[in-house]
């Protein structure tokens, strides 16, 4: 009884001594332990050097279908490893948002996909994609939901997609809006479907009943297509800055218009000549002149001092003769 105790007590201070160091971790200490062990368990992706590469793929687990998702592959990606991680079990949203300005994505053609059950938006609303995927095993495949759903280039490369798909179940939105798709499925196993609407809207099988599965108990519904209207931008009209023209602009002179006198011109004698100017002429000359003020000051200042002096002198001059 003494030696249970003694044990009992021994693994309760071995447990307690052990898990000590683990509640001593402080807020920042806690969080790169969990990040490292989250990593171990979901890894990310593994780039080169300019990352247009993935050398190891990174997978996560999903948080709805609770599957061991691959990593969504970049945009700036263009080229993954030709082997699939065998603890990936869905393609979710893995090659999705590929559009004209990016490049298209290569090494996943022959991925071993047999351990994957959903396919589902794989390849949703990529405009690139048109790779020849009928290596592809699908067997254990059970949702394949817009998978291809607006991936506008996709035909297979004009090869035929035979595939295995006794085990899918939901089809919806399949290849709506795959306009370039024309393969013929009418081969495919769909016993499984229960979800089918929207499958082919908007693609190249649409309006060919000749090239769509064959629904057991099931008719396909396909919503109206609702083309998307583009926003009207305004268009930004930009000015350029006026140029300073080039032309020089001539210098003109500026001339004073000459005032014709009223006067007859003044003839100007040759020395020696025997042309006698007129004393009318000169005294008509003379009194057209206009007076300038100083001298019509004068002229006033003058007569009044005649008139002071002939006021004073004319008394004196009229008592002289009196006496």
């Amino acid at each position: 009884m003494k030696k249970i105790l003694k044990l009992a007590s021994y693994s309760i201070f071995t447990s307690l001594f052990i898990s000590i160091p683990i509640f001593n971790l402080n807020n920042n200490e806690k969080s790169i332990y969990s990040f490292k062990q989250e990593a171990k368990k979901h890894p990310f992706h593994e780039y080169n050097e300019d990352k247009t590469e993935i050398k190891k793929l990174g997978y996560y687990k999903h948080p709805t279908t609770k599957k061991v998702t691959i990593r969504p592959i970049p945009y700036h990606v263009n080229k993954v490893p030709e082997e699939l991680p065998k603890d990936i079990e869905s393609l979710y949203r893995a090659f999705a948002f590929r559009y004209e300005h990016h490049k298209p994505v290569t090494g996943f053609e022959k991925w071993d996909t047999s351990k994957i059950t959903d396919m589902s938006y794989a390849f949703y609303d990529n405009h690139l994609i048109n790779t020849d995927l009928s290596t592809w095993k699908t067997d254990s495949v059970n949702n394949m939901q817009g998978m291809f759903k607006n991936a506008t280039m996709f035909n297979n490369e004009d090869k035929s997609l035979s595939w295995t798909t006794n085990n899918v179940e939901n089809m919806e939105s399949m290849f709506d809006g795959a306009k370039s798709f024309k393969q013929n499925l009418m081969g495919w196993n769909v016993d499984k479907v229960t979800k089918n609407k929207n499958f082919s809207r908007g693609s190249g099988i649409y309006n060919d009943q000749n090239k769509k599965p064959k629904w057991k108990n099931l008719v396909e519904q396909n919503e109206p297509i609702v083309e998307k209207t583009e926003e009207k931008k305004l268009k930004e009209i930009v000015h350029s800055s006026p140029v300073k023209s080039k032309t020089t602009i001539p210098w003109i002179k500026i001339v004073t218009p000459v005032t014709k006198s009223t006067s007859s011109p003044k003839t100007t004698p040759k020395p020696n000549s025997s042309l006698v100017i007129p004393k009318s002429t000169m005294t008509q000359n003379t009194t057209t002149k206009k007076l300038s003020t100083p001298a019509i000051v004068g002229i006033v200042v003058g007569t009044q001092a005649i008139l002071t002096s002939l006021g004073f002198g004319i008394p004196y001059i009229i008592k002289k003769i009196k006496k």
